[in-house]
């Protein structure tokens, strides 16, 4: 239900408050002059030129403000109110408080008091609600269809003034966050995070524990956990330091009353906004060397700056000046040359200009190959050099153009999102910005300010920095409360830094080259296709399909250039060639991929049934972009030194993927068993090593011979410019192709009452479980298997994880697999084994039967409803209009029309067709079914699942070979 979020490129987000800030700068004629950091005055709420929505922002009378959004063209209405509070200030003592607050908040207030009602309402309302803690505020989101949004409303504000705060479930949510907590913690990035506070001054709350588990939320000696619950709840949930924003259809005059009516019963208690005076980093904190042990294969180099806090200078965006150049990857930059010598395989960036409330951070992150490794002084070499370049002669109005351009290109066509993620960001971002620049902080580069970019800049010294090493040859002799890794931590001495300085002269680096990707035409073209997609070629081995929006007037699109066969999946080698030569081309792509983005566009390839290219973002361009993709691909070149880190790449990714939290292995086992072109590891592993750099070429080669050209576009293309592109790819390929019909992955087909069991132990703590019931596809059953995981999902939840505390991660599905249908149980527990897990479901599964009969045909009426409406609301953007056909595309469905008849089918559906569909899936008779079992080290003594009669699958490579 509840979830926390971290940090990890909040940076990127280009968020602020303003507080009036003068650098200096000077005029050609060498005068000091003033050049103001804050944004221009506005009268109103800044938008972008095609958004049609009216904005409003109100202070209601205890002081809380709120952004009102009404958009008539939407079917659900949002809501999200964010608190300045978070994990900074939380007691010592208590580590994790903030996040306890938060879940402790959904289980009832004053005026709805039941458990498990406030989830139950909102997904029979067709809604969706969580909430997150980060480190500075708290921030709480609903939305349901209109017609549920008064009540809603309702159920939603007492959180802030009437949450009961049980605490008959205070160990009930303990555990749940205690679950939450044991399921994220072996994640690297999760674990860095905290390392980072861990090594900063240990008197900033930055270097306390914040996730919680049931060693920190306990009573203490003098101070009951509930009363400090109640104390940060009573303290901090105060209308002034609130920030709400609704978005609806409703006009902006009834919203103001909703608002009124709802948000005005939260007491303001005047408390004042929380600071931060506790410096995050003393001089003996910085310039060192963290030596990090992973729990994966992780190969990294991170250099954390601490920075001053200048978040108030959003309109002069000094940090996102630094961090366009910082990771730039034009040729002669660092990423580019590093990645040219082998050294990295990545570098990217990102900051966040108030992290600990009164600094900020800046961070570079180089993904090290093998070489990359063995070589990581080298690397810092020429991190130390570009640096200086950039401190020298980085401060230029080109860069300052290109990337107000950018800027001003991507808010001018701004797409609308989600108006649930809409509501979150809104009213999280008004806690540091103004409402009139709520909508286009991100975006808005007011002027060239050289004294603010030389400032942050300046910063970027070893004398701010702390530098983590990591990978799995460091030493570590430090453990970490709560986390499993080791670390060391060494200072940066002269001897260290002129090593570096003596090694920086190896490199040759340059400033980024000017973007000539940049569009310069948005005109549109006639859409023609809009009812759905048009087949303009169906020739044998070339087909090109294009549709056009019904929605967006928009000079953008995506098309996707698809070169279809089955010789990736013939062989364990043939997989592993296809891998090596994605990794290649995402190598050699990298350059013209940092262009395209930074001009609006996006560019991807993979290997999956063949080789697929696509081009997205502004089309204006996009044919010059796959003529250049195209030429990198022809003209790949793999030397060894390149092909043993790809190598070494692969094998970590296999090797890491073990030490991924549960959910993150159980769906990739799932797909391993169910595909059955699938390999396992071992066997691809046992490949690697014999490839050499001719077998990358000719596999290539075969690709491009056997490929079937499929061309789907959507957008703003001509019948002609689509041809156009269809034919760059079609005239570069061999004349003598050896077309075959379009591959699909063969999938694994249970016949009714098998059962397949897959069983494994894992180097986790959890276990984890999916029970996958398949049957026949028809349109019916789908329909009624959409009603069913509606109904299913809140109750499965309310007792697995709210009342018996199994598991923060427990969920049920249905979904086409493509000529059958799916429906799954899964969870994640550190609560018990597999077989006493499975019995509690089992138990639930039965008892639901009860549930599902009791179900009254106005609570039906309103659930399918609910579905309905999901279905048929508009398409946000263009991205989710083209993701109604996608499918259907790619299934060589050229009706287009799934989506058509699946709600032609739930609109038919009774409550009758779900109890049966649940009967039948309880009966077993007229389903396969598939178990994925992960038991963890915690539970190896404990029992698998072992059903009457499965047939086990103990070798995937043989499995599948029989099946064939």
């Amino acid at each position: 239900m509840t979830s926390t979020s971290r940090r990890q490129f909040a940076g990127a987000l280009w968020i602020s408050a303003i507080i009036l800030l003068n650098a200096c700068g000077s005029t050609d004629s060498g005068k000091s002059v003033v050049m103001s950091t804050q944004p221009d005055p506005q009268s109103e709420i800044v938008k972008s030129p095609i958004d049609n929505r009216e904005y409003a922002s109100i202070v209601l009378d205890n002081q809380l403000e709120v952004m009102l959004v009404s958009d008539p063209s939407i079917e659900k209405s949002a809501a999200a109110l964010s608190v300045a509070v978070g994990s900074l200030q939380e007691p010592k003592e208590f580590g994790g408080l903030a996040h306890y607050l938060e879940h402790m908040l959904f289980l009832g207030t004053t005026s709805y008091p039941n458990v498990g009602d406030y989830s139950e309402f909102i997904s029979r309302n067709g809604g969706s609600q969580n909430a997150y803690t980060e480190l500075d505020h708290t921030n709480y989101m609903v939305a349901v269809n209109n017609d549920a949004y008064d009540e809603a409303l309702s159920r939603f504000s007492g959180f802030f003034y009437e949450a009961i705060l049980d605490e008959n479930y205070a160990d009930k949510e303990r555990n749940a966050v205690h679950s939450e907590w044991t399921m994220k913690s072996p994640n690297d990035w999760v674990i860095l995070q905290q390392l980072n506070g861990t090594t900063l001054n240990p008197e900033h709350p930055i270097s306390q524990f914040n996730w919680g588990n049931l060693d920190s939320l306990v009573d203490k000696e003098n101070n009951k956990l509930q009363t400090a619950l109640e104390t940060m709840y009573n303290k901090y949930y105060s209308a002034n330091l609130m920030k709400a924003a609704m978005v609806s259809h409703l006009p902006i005059e009834e919203m103001k009353k909703l608002a009124q009516a709802h948000f005005s019963k939260i007491p303001n208690k005047n408390t004042p906004r929380p600071q931060m005076t506790v410096s995050v980093a003393k001089p003996e904190h910085l310039k060192k060397v963290v030596h990090y042990i992973p729990q994966t294969d992780m190969k990294q180099v991170r250099i954390n700056f601490v920075i001053k806090n200048n978040a108030q200078q959003f309109a002069v965006k000094p940090n996102g000046y630094v961090n366009y150049l910082l990771a730039n990857e034009m040729p002669g930059t660092l990423a580019s040359v590093l990645r040219d010598q082998g050294l990295s395989e990545a570098v990217y960036s990102n900051f966040d200009a108030n992290e600990y409330g009164n600094a900020g951070s800046f961070t570079l992150y180089i993904d090290l190959t093998e070489t990359g490794v063995q070589n990581r002084d080298k690397v810092m070499g020429a991190v130390v050099k570009y640096l200086a370049l950039l401190r020298q002669d980085g401060v230029n109005p080109r860069y300052f153009t290109e990337i107000k351009q950018s800027l001003s290109n991507s808010f001018r066509f701004k797409e609308k999102t989600n108006d649930y993620s809409y509501a979150m960001k809104i009213a999280a971002n008004l806690q540091h910005i103004p409402a009139e620049y709520v909508l286009s902080s991100a975006y808005e580069y007011q002027r060239f300010n050289p004294a603010v970019i030389q400032d942050v800049l300046d910063q970027l010294i070893l004398d701010n920095a702390r530098i983590f090493y990591i990978d799995k040859q460091q030493q570590g002799d430090q453990d970490m409360q709560y986390f499993a890794g080791k670390y060391s931590v060494h200072d940066i001495n002269s001897e260290l830094e002129h090593k570096w300085q003596k090694l920086s002269q190896q490199f040759a680096l340059t400033l980024p080259r000017a973007n000539s990707l940049m569009p310069d035409s948005f005109e549109l073209v006639d859409a023609k296709y809009t009812d759905k997609p048009q087949q303009l070629v169906a020739e044998k081995g070339h087909s090109v399909h294009l549709g056009h929006s019904a929605l967006f007037q928009q000079p953008k699109g995506r098309l996707t250039l698809d070169l279809n066969t089955g010789l990736t999946k013939t062989t364990a080698k043939n997989h592993v060639l296809a891998s090596l030569l994605g990794r290649g081309l995402g190598q050699k792509l990298t350059e013209l991929q940092s262009e395209a983005g930074a001009a609006g566009m996006g560019l991807n390839t993979s290997l999956s049934n063949g080789l697929s290219l696509t081009t997205s973002g502004f089309t204006d361009k996009q044919g010059l972009l796959i003529t250049r993709a195209l030429n990198q691909i022809l003209n790949l070149d793999i030397s060894e030194s390149e092909l043993a880190n790809l190598k070494a790449s692969f094998k970590s990714d296999i090797e890491s993927s073990k030490r991924q939290i549960l959910l993150n292995q159980l769906f990739p086992k799932f797909s391993q068993v169910s595909k059955l072109d699938a390999f396992s590891d071992e066997a691809l592993l046992a490949e690697v090593d014999a490839i050499v750099p001719a077998d990358i070429k000719l596999f290539r080669d075969q690709l491009l011979k056997q490929g079937n050209l499929r061309v789907f576009a959507f957008g703003n293309y001509s019948e002609q410019q689509v041809l156009e592109m269809s034919n760059l790819v079609l005239k570069r390929l061999p004349e003598d192709r050896e077309i075959a019909d379009v591959y699909q992955t063969p999938l694994l087909v249970v016949a009714p009452g098998t059962t397949y069991n897959w069983q494994e132990d894992v180097a986790m703590t959890d276990i984890g479980l999916i029970d996958a019931h398949l049957a026949p596809r028809n349109d019916a059953d789908l329909a009624a298997a959409r009603v069913l995981s509606q109904i299913i999902r809140p109750a499965l939840f309310k007792q697995i994880r709210t009342e018996e505390q199994l598991a923060y991660a427990v969920g049920f599905f249905g979904q086409t697999f493509r000529e059958q249908m799916l429906v799954a149980y899964y969870i994640q527990s550190p609560a018990k084994g597999l077989a006493e897990v499975n019995e509690r479901i089992a138990l639930f599964r039965k008892q639901f039967s009860q549930q599902l009969a009791a179900v009254t045909p106005e609570e039906f009426a309103t659930t399918k409803n609910s579905i309905l409406i999901t279905l048929n609301q508009p398409a946000k953007n263009l991205s989710e209009e083209m993701g109604e056909f996608t499918g259907d595309w790619r299934d060589q469905r050229w009706s287009f029309d799934s989506q058509d008849k699946l709600i032609a089918a739930i609109e038919k559906t009774t409550l009758g067709d779900v109890i049966n569909l649940y009967q039948r899936i309880q009966g077993g008779k007229d389903f396969g079914r598939v178990l994925i079992q992960m038991r963890g080290t915690k539970f190896a003594d404990r029992d698998f699942i072992e059903p009457k009669g499965a047939i086990k699958v103990e070798d995937i490579d043989s499995f599948h070979q029989q099946l064939k």
